[in-house]
């Protein structure tokens, strides 16, 4: 199989899992040294499980009594189509999200659905004037209280003031698997940067980067929370703030 460049239909096949396992060695090689196909492929999978959580419901849904006491005709017929492409969808999110058994997949799933939803909530909120953040920073210990109760884990707000940031309050979220938060920082530019924390009680993360126009993230865990810290900054600016928040959050007891 020719790799270079990787195909549409071959990354849409290692996606729903279809690939011999030579190929999809080769594929997993060629996508570790390839970052833009590599982040059209954690976009694809993102976009499965979001499928999946969307239409899953409806495949459990009677059918409608009115289309069931009918005999077969134009609305029944109507119906079973659309019952059958809502179980298609369903089915295409199974194959590229339910079968976990080999490391990469999973791995770049998780790490994509991290990334998506940090970069997300921070081109939302980030864009905010009034608000921005839902609990001030002016409340900054009974914010760390809710949160943490909330996200069952101590959540700290890190000190940025050495690279020009100020806190200015957090929010609560949606996560994939229960709550996430957002911690929000501000400079005197009025840039803003963002940390995005989710449980994650996987083994430890190593820092790693993903790169996207203008808004880029930083993103590890510490075997109980995952951070993801987003902004408009460089490498080697976000790698030193996120050494600080790594370190303060084990320092005190994150």
């Amino acid at each position: 199989m020719s790799l270079d460049p990787i195909r549409e239909e071959t990354l849409h096949a290692y996606v729903d899992n279809l690939l011999p396992p030579t190929e999809r060695a080769e594929c997993e090689r060629h996508l570790l040294q390839n970052s833009d196909q590599q982040r059209r492929v954690e976009a694809y999978l993102l976009q499965r499980r979001l499928l999946k959580e969307a239409f899953e419901p409806i495949l459990h849904e009677p059918v409608p009594e009115h289309l069931v006491s009918r005999p077969m005709g134009a609305h029944r017929v109507a119906w079973r189509r659309i019952a059958a492409v809502f179980a298609w969808i369903a089915i295409g999110a199974v194959l590229g999200w339910g079968v976990r058994d080999q490391q990469a997949p999973a791995t770049i799933s998780a790490d994509a659905e991290l990334v998506q939803r940090a970069r997300v909530a921070h081109v939302i909120y980030a864009a905010e004037t009034r608000r921005a953040v839902e609990v001030a920073a002016s409340q900054e210990q009974d914010m760390i209280r809710w949160l943490s109760k909330r996200m069952n884990a101590a959540v700290r707000v890190p000190n940025l003031t050495e690279f020009g940031f100020e806190a200015m309050g957090g929010r609560l979220l949606p996560g994939s698997d229960g709550p996430a938060c957002q911690l929000m920082y501000q400079n005197a530019a009025g840039k803003r940067l963002t940390i995005y924390l989710s449980r994650d009680a996987s083994a430890t993360k190593p820092v790693r980067f993903s790169d996207q126009e203008t808004v880029h993230v930083v993103f590890w865990s510490d075997g109980t929370l995952a951070f993801a810290v987003s902004a408009e900054l460089g490498r080697e600016e976000l790698a030193r703030i996120a050494a600080i928040i790594a370190r303060e959050s084990r320092t005190r007891g994150g």
